[in-house]
């Protein structure tokens, strides 16, 4: 399982989780394209994690 998370300064906000890292990266490259192009938000920055165990 793969995550697309917004890692904030002593958080991390799971967006949406995903079977295969070709999902996760379609959602991620959508939440960059709506931010303008860019991974930073005001808030923290979007990333993709492999799912913790």
């Amino acid at each position: 399982m793969y995550q697309v998370v917004l890692a904030m300064t002593k958080k991390v906000h799971v967006i949406a989780e995903f079977s295969t890292k070709e999902e996760a990266l379609a959602k991620y490259v959508s939440l960059i394209d709506a931010n303008k192009g860019s991974p930073i938000t005001p808030n923290g920055k979007y990333t993709i994690r492999k799912k913790p165990d």
